[in-house]
């Protein structure tokens, strides 16, 4: 099994990265293949102009139990699945098993232009409108679940299941020599009252609807052009609500990671306007609607205990790494999350507090 890197030789990957794919024909000039982003699963390297390659080096994701080559595997069936949806890249070549001449897996796709989430108008309606596609495609011809449903996890009971997450993603922290007793009283008061409104589920069960959601709807996974609005990085995905990527997307954790933003009231309104209107369904609307009511802050409350647990590891991932693309970046907003939680928190518990 595979285990998570401490410290990794970017300059020795990418090398041995061009002579691999080289000898396999997928680029002849290994001076073209250039470092382009470092996320916490991936290292995204640009093959010339219209291409990448996104190699698998670690992953936090619990569902992989430390294995990262199993990222890729999984975003190889998300990527299959959305082929020719237009909404994330195009998956052009794949290796999922270890080679003598390279020991990590990798996906080939597309590059897509373009910019990240900026949470001006313009970008959240692009993004309503990608999320409406996303979660209409059971509904169309070719796209139906039953193809993934096995190899993707299936969140039948979201509020039961993201409590539990949330719960269990607090402990790292809660259990920590080094907590902050304030925060701890934070973290506790959350999780009482969101298990207090778990019976809301309900709802979702009287208004029944699955489909792939995204689940991590972080600035940077985010690809805008002129045309649209891309989603890509599928670790995290699920076949469930899609009030679960409503909720990410909105989650004050989530906006806070651009720059300290704050989402003003009216542009959440407006975001989720474009979005129902952009599913030209008015049943579908309404039962999304309901689920959104009730499954909505669920996505949040995962978020900040998963925040507060990865202040406790996260400084080991990222050691010797600071001169990586993205992870100097990761670094400092780890550590304005520390200063931003208060209010974090605050701005959950009023969510919370919001009528179902």
């Amino acid at each position: 099994m595979s285990t998570p890197t401490q410290s990794l030789n970017i300059a020795d990957i990418q090398a041995r990265l061009a002579a691999h794919l080289q000898v396999r024909g997928v680029c002849s000039n290994p001076d073209a293949i250039k470092v382009l982003a470092h996320g916490e699963a991936n290292l995204i390297f640009r093959v010339g102009q219209a291409v990448l390659a996104r190699v698998a080096v670690n992953t936090p994701n619990q569902r992989f139990a430390g294995d990262f080559r199993q990222v890729t595997a999984f975003e190889q069936t998300v990527l299959t699945y959305l082929q020719g949806s237009g909404i994330s890249h195009d998956l052009q070549a794949s290796k999922l098993e270890s080679s003598p001449d390279f020991e990590y897996t990798y996906l080939i796709t597309n590059y897509l232009p373009g910019k990240p989430l900026n949470y001006s108008r313009a970008h959240l309606q692009k993004c309503a409108e990608t999320l409406a596609r996303l979660h209409q495609l059971p509904q169309v011809q070719g796209y139906e679940l039953d193809a993934v449903r096995s190899h993707i996890p299936v969140v039948e009971k979201p509020l039961t299941i993201f409590f539990k997450e949330a719960r269990d993603y607090a402990q790292p922290y809660l259990h920590s020599a080094q907590a902050d007793p304030k925060i701890v009283a934070m973290l506790e008061a959350v999780l009482a009252k969101a298990e207090r409104r778990l019976s809301a589920e309900s709802l979702l069960h009287d208004h029944p609807y699955q489909c792939l959601v995204h689940s991590d709807h972080t600035c940077e996974n985010w690809v805008i052009n002129d045309q649209c609005a891309h989603l890509i990085d599928w670790e995290w995905a699920e076949i469930g609500s899609p009030a679960g990527d409503l909720g990410h997307f909105l989650s004050p954790v989530t906006v806070r990671r651009w720059q300290g933003y704050r989402l003003p009231e009216g542009d959440r309104t407006f975001f989720l306007q474009c979005y129902y209107e952009a599913l030209e369904d008015a049943d579908l609307a309404d039962r999304i609607q309901h689920h959104f009511a009730a499954f909505g802050p669920y996505p949040a409350l995962r978020s900040l205990c998963w925040t507060a647990g990865y202040w406790v590891t996260a400084n080991q991932w990222y050691a010797g790494l600071e001169d990586s693309p993205g992870a100097t970046d990761r670094v400092e907003r780890l550590h304005r999350s520390r200063e931003d939680f208060p209010e974090l928190w605050e701005e959950l518990m009023a969510w919370f507090d919001e009528p179902i």
